[in-house]
């Protein structure tokens, strides 16, 4: 996401993803990832994105942050992760 020093401003998905973790009995972990991290291959927020088990990519306003957003849909689609995106859909 854009604004991950924020966590408030995506409780609305935060609470979703836990509802439905909740109905499908698992354990919902949320790694927060700032999309700017991602746009150099090699900095320590690649670690954080290989470890996860699907990647939402949550809605933002502006151009900062883009060109990470984008990464993170290449790397679910190269891997084959699952994937929601909610910016950038």
């Amino acid at each position: 996401g854009k604004y991950t020093g924020f966590e408030d401003s995506y409780l609305s998905v935060t609470k979703a993803l836990q509802h439905a973790a909740l109905a499908l009995s698992r354990c919902l972990e949320i790694i927060w990832i700032e999309a700017s991290d991602l746009e150099q291959q090699g900095a320590p927020a690649w670690a954080k994105l290989r470890a996860a088990d699907g990647i939402l990519v949550p809605g933002g306003f502006g151009e900062r942050g883009i060109p990470g957003m984008i990464e993170a849909v290449k790397f679910a689609r190269e891997n084959n992760l699952p994937y929601l995106g909610i910016c950038l859909g």
